[in-house]
Parts: structure tokens; C-alpha cells; sequence
């Protein structure tokens, strides 16, 4: 489930205009919610602000048909900072992956899709949460997802994907300047070995169903100012030595 909280004013229909929603720059997106995930936790210094009178609102669920009418319930818990905290860090926002132009070929395996985005600002990517559907392939020696950057003090970030929709977070946390590029590459499996897949003589593309496919990193980052960079560069340096 994909969901923010927003102070709804009465005033905008979403019935009628669902995607009002993305108009409004006071709602605050957090993590996405899948079964079976455990907690998230934020930088101390990041904290997310809750605003007083916010809704709870999603424009996107995952679901699937079971042939039967069925009710299901979701429970959202938020753990507060103390009184009068401010953040130090403000969040980064920019998307990586590629959730549209998806092509995977039928009856194959080992196929590669590849996305990438420059960083416009110092960013410390606090965790590294790829996201795949039922394609998505397990059990290869360089990590199903990984994400690349061009910096030589920092090492590639890998994750083994696993569970039903191949997605699984790690929480190592690099700090990269602006200018960087990241690039993640996933590879997918659409042959008759990944059980997974319903039909593998079908080309599958984008979607929000199990079955479909979706290509993203659904981490969590902050930005940096230049001071800030550097503090994380010295800390970085000290350790090392």
C-alpha cells in the first residue's frame, strides 16, 4: 500500500479528482507497507512531521482477487520524537528505478532492466530497498538488484532478493556528493524455472498486480548541504583509518 498523510481541508473531492492529491505540497509520503514488513526507522536526524489533523490517504494498493468478497484491516502506529525536536536533515526526494517502460521478454531468464538518476544535491542514502514483482530473479552471484555509484571510497550496495514479491531492505548507509550518478540493475526471470510466474509464455510489463512488474528503489534518503557533507566525510575518513 502506497499512503501519506495530508490535512484534508473538505474542500477537494478525491472521488472525483483522485489525483488532487499530488497537487497538495503539505502531505507527507512515507514508506511503503507490504506484508509482512517490519518497522521503519527513520534518521534521528530526519525525522517525518506528523501534522495535527492529518488523514491517512492511499491512491494505491496491491491487491488480488481470491473469487470472494473480502475485507481486509491495517493498523498504522507512529512512534514520536521528544517535544520542540527539529529535524537537522531535510528528506531527498527523487525517484530511482523504473516503474513504466518495463519489457520482459516471454519464455527467458536472466533478463536485465537498468535505470539510473544524477543526484542533484549531497545525498546520505539511509537504507537500499529494491522493489520487484513475481519475475524478479533470486539466487545470482552479484545481487538480484544493486545499486552503483562512480565514488571510490564507496562500495557497491547489493541485495539478495527474496520472499514472494522479491523484495528485501538492507540499511547501509553511504553518503554521496551531488553530480553522483546511481544506477541499479535488476534482473528478471520469465522462463518456466521461477514457479512464480503464472504464465511465462506471456510478455509482462509494468503494473500493480503481484503478477506484473515493477523495477524501483523504495530506500530512504536525506539531503546534505555542503557542511553537512563534509562533517559525514570526516566521520567516513575516521573510521577507516
Amino acid at each position: 500500500m502506497i499512503w501519506r498523510t495530508q490535512v484534508l481541508d473538505g474542500k477537494t473531492d478525491l472521488s472525483q479528482d483522485p489525483l488532487a492529491i499530488f497537487d497538495d505540497e503539505e502531505a507527507v509520503n512515507w514508506p511503503v507497507h507490504e506484508v509482512g514488513r517490519n518497522a521503519d526507522f527513520f534518521d534521528p536526524k530526519s525525522a517525518r512531521l506528523l501534522k495535527a489533523g492529518s488523514s491517512i490517504v492511499s491512491d494505491s494498493i496491491h491487491l488480488h482477487a481470491n473469487g470472494r468478497d473480502t475485507k481486509a484491516h491495517l493498523e498504522i502506529g507512529f512512534k514520536l520524537m521528544p517535544k520542540d525536536y527539529k529535524p537537522t536533515y531535510k528528506r531527498a526526494v527523487f525517484g530511482l528505478g523504473n516503474g513504466v517502460d518495463i519489457d520482459i521478454k516471454a519464455m527467458e531468464a536472466n533478463q536485465q532492466l537498468h535505470a539510473y538518476t544524477v543526484l542533484q544535491q549531497h545525498t546520505k542514502i539511509i537504507s537500499f530497498e529494491p522493489h520487484l514483482h513475481a519475475p524478479g530473479q533470486r539466487d545470482v552471484p552479484r545481487g538480484d538488484l544493486g545499486l552503483q555509484h562512480p565514488d571510490a571510497q564507496l562500495r557497491r550496495l547489493r541485495s539478495q532478493l527474496g520472499a514472494r514479491l522479491r523484495l528485501r531492505r538492507t540499511t547501509r548507509r553511504r553518503s554521496c556528493r551531488s553530480g553522483t550518478i546511481l544506477h541499479i540493475v535488476g534482473y528478471m526471470d520469465n522462463s518456466p524455472t521461477n514457479k512464480n510466474v503464472p504464465d511465462p509464455r506471456n510478455w509482462q510489463g509494468s503494473g500493480n498486480r503481484s503478477v506484473a512488474n515493477m523495477f524501483i528503489d523504495l530506500g530512504m534518503r536525506v539531503a546534505l548541504n555542503d557542511e553537512q557533507f563534509q562533517e559525514e566525510m570526516a566521520k567516513r575518513r575516521s573510521i577507516c583509518t
